[in-house]
């Protein structure tokens, strides 16, 4: 095996465990809620605290990224937020879950800006919508496996379990890391960077003025929102309006995302490699009208009171909602010199989940508070809080819609 697939399989497995840790929260949401007597706006406050410490970091982390060695700067963040997963099985109190979930959210911010930058330096630039996909893939992936794994230990052995099993897997891949060596910056690239000395603030200058960056940004700053309305309160939902247990909540919203992010992913990066010879903007384009396409699927599986047909709705909605995934990423990547990619990827991470997933879990628990006290039933309440991403799905494909008709070059 070459260094190169070497790599890319460590990178995929450790964004693999990065979603598993993440989302087995989303999994467990009722019976923890329960046991330690918390409302749903303070379910949603979990993703808040773990967001703003993992945007607040990512920049910081760029930054090093961009300087240092930065398999080991990895592989100390992904042994950081699986310690601090392991540790979450030990919480009594309120307080200290949340202090445990910012703990991941730092780990986290060590990897989200490392990781596509080291992989974009690992394969030259035709071929990264390819290899982004296997990468991204991951997502889905390890988001199924936190929702099925967690959702399955926690029936089997309660909760607590759930973060024990979760935790484990990145001890070791921590350690896989530590010991690679770091790709050379830029060897890949098309074009020669020449601003690789750059101080920090004329590099964020560089960021900001570029127009595809700042096109994929906006959107993704929505479909963050969106997805992490979804992804947290998703299982909930079925558990709540449909009597589901939260061990098949968890199978089969876990089995939803992995079909439809390995579908939706793996379209999506294949449909632009084919087209992008001939439009240089179908990525853009597709990525766009995907993303139209799902708002009013994600409404009607809302507003639905069959379970059977709020099945079907979500595996198509979650299906679009996943076309758009590598395309739009390696393209963020790809469009910034290699002297400042990390940079770049550190400030887009630190802004789609400030004005993303970092406020709309709380914000749909809040609203589901608030008609629940109204004395909506607590499906019904879950279910038309949860509308409330569904004008940022389509914000998301509208940015970049706009964004296919306007030169996207420096």
């Amino acid at each position: 095996m070459t260094a190169a697939r070497r790599l890319l399989l460590l990178l995929t497995g450790i964004n693999l465990v990065n979603y598993l840790d993440r989302y087995v929260v989303a999994a467990i949401l009722e019976p923890l809620g329960r046991e330690l007597h918390l409302s749903d706006t303070q379910l949603g406050r979990l993703t808040l605290v773990f967001i703003l410490v993992y945007m607040c970091a990512a920049p910081l982390f760029g930054y090093l990224a961009d300087r240092f060695h930065r398999p080991r700067l990895v592989a100390c963040g992904v042994a950081l937020w699986s310690l601090a997963t392991i540790g979450a099985a030990f919480v009594h109190s309120y307080p200290a879950l949340l202090f445990t979930r910012s703990l991941v959210g730092g780990g986290e911010a060590a990897y989200a800006p490392l990781g596509p930058a080291m992989r974009a330096d690992g394969v030259p630039e035709s071929d990264r919508a390819r290899t982004f996909t296997w990468f991204y893939l991951a997502i889905p992936v390890g988001s199924a496996f936190g929702y099925g794994l967690g959702g399955l230990v926690a029936g089997a052995w309660g909760w607590r379990a759930s973060f024990l099993v979760a935790g484990l897997p990145g001890l070791l891949l921590a350690l896989w890391m530590a010991f690679q060596a770091d790709p050379i910056r830029g060897a890949m690239d098309l074009i020669p960077d020449t601003d690789a000395v750059l101080p920090y603030f004329k590099r964020l200058r560089h960021v900001f003025l570029n127009r595809i960056w700042l096109a994929c940004t906006a959107s993704y700053v929505a479909y963050t929102f969106a997805m992490g309305g979804l992804s947290m309160w998703g299982p909930t939902l079925l558990q709540r309006r449909f009597a589901v247990t939260t061990a098949k909540a968890g199978l089969v919203f876990g089995g939803l995302a992995v079909a439809t992010g390995i579908l939706g992913t793996f379209s999506g990066g294949w449909l632009t490699d084919r087209w992008q010879k001939r439009w240089p903007d179908a990525g853009v384009g597709l990525s766009g009208l995907t993303l139209l396409l799902a708002a009013p699927v994600v409404a009607w599986a809302l507003a639905s009171r069959s379970l059977e047909a709020v099945y079907l709705l979500f595996f198509l909605g979650m299906f679009l909602l996943f076309v758009n995934t590598s395309p739009v990423n390696a393209l963020t990547v790809s469009c910034l010199p290699a002297s400042v990619r990390a940079t770049g990827v550190g400030v887009n991470v630190f802004f789609i989940h400030l004005m993303g997933d970092a406020i709309s879990p709380e914000l749909v628990g809040r609203r589901a508070d608030a008609l629940h006290a109204l004395g909506l039933g607590g499906g019904d309440a879950l279910a038309r809080a949860l509308a409330l991403v569904l004008p940022a799905i389509a914000l998301s494909g509208l940015a970049l819609w706009w964004a296919r008709r306007r030169p996207l070059t420096v």
